[in-house]
């Protein structure tokens, strides 16, 4: 609140009465809360969107999910496996890196840091390379680095097929910020699902909690086929308990149908300290404590 002071001491006295009036609303005890609470946790918004081929539909909704994020004083926007380049890896990298360029300007001038699901492709010595990745910029634009996915999905059928040779195989890594120390997955990382698996399962969630990993963001695009939802999603609550760290999952919407896989928090006791619904697109927050021992939900 700004407070125009006159020179005639009755709007002195106002002024005085009006400052009075408004300092005991919040307490000494209860900046340092807030204080607390900023430094020794991070906060995270959710966003289950539609993810198409359509990279500039899915800039729009990206960029729509910043805003909301940044009203809720988010630390972080995630979105699901794919989410800016389609879930393939036949997209335009050009197109991409422009609508990328948008989505990093949007998020540095609303101060909200991106842990953003996308396919992404490089050239080197010619030769151009696919990655399935999340790549990861702090609230200031800076860009932090990435993770690509490992246990990528090849059908039993034909192993080393798939994702097996559409995409490179990333290097498990860990990220900091202010003290926050987090790993990402991507889908299948975390499930080594049955059916979709020919390699041997490298078991990436205990590996993260191994190299210090306080939380794990899990980012998915699993679609709708019921059968694999219990092993989905008891994998996921298994893993957190084994480990004793949160899990935060997003996955992707598909309009009405119901997906595979609720996206939401799981707590370090295996429990859904949030259920977020499992269709359409969803937006939702949650702040995690460094400790591992509570999490917020806002």
């Amino acid at each position: 609140m700004v407070i125009t002071m006159k020179k005639n001491s009755n709007a002195k006295r106002i002024c005085l009465t009006a400052l009075i009036l408004i300092a005991p609303l919040i307490t000494m005890p209860q900046v340092a809360a807030r204080v607390n609470d900023a430094e020794s946790s991070i906060v995270l918004a959710g966003l289950q969107m539609n993810v198409t081929r359509d990279i500039k539909n899915n800039q729009e909704q990206i960029i729509t999910g910043i805003t909301k994020a940044a009203r809720e004083g988010a630390d972080f926007l995630v979105t699901p496996e794919g989410s800016l380049s389609g879930y393939t890896g036949s997209f335009n990298q050009n197109e991409l890196e422009t609508a990328l360029g948008k989505i990093t300007d949007a998020a540095v001038k609303m101060k909200v840091g991106l842990i953003l699901g996308t396919c992404y492709k490089e050239t080197k010595n010619g030769i151009e390379f696919c990655y399935n990745q999340v790549r990861v910029y702090a609230p200031d634009g800076d860009f932090m680095g990435a993770y690509s996915k490992i246990l990528r999905c090849s059908s039993l059928d034909l192993p080393g097929t798939g994702e097996m040779v559409e995409y490179v195989e990333g290097e498990l890594r860990t990220f900091d910020w202010k003290g926050n120390r987090f790993g990402i997955l991507i889908c299948n990382d975390l499930w080594a699902t049955p059916g979709f698996t020919t390699m041997p399962n490298p078991y990436l969630v205990w590996k993260l909690k191994q190299m210090g990993a306080q939380f794990i963001v899990h980012c998915i695009n699993s679609g709708s086929v019921q059968k694999y939802r219990n092993f989905h999603e008891s994998s996921a609550e298994l893993w957190a308990l084994s480990v004793q760290i949160p899990i935060f999952e997003v996955n992707a919407a598909l309009g009405s149908e119901i997906i595979n896989a609720r996206s939401g928090l799981i707590d370090a006791h295996g429990e859904r300290s949030l259920l977020v619904p499992d269709s359409g697109e969803q937006f939702f927050v949650v702040r995690i404590y460094r400790n591992n021992t509570k999490v917020k939900v806002k």
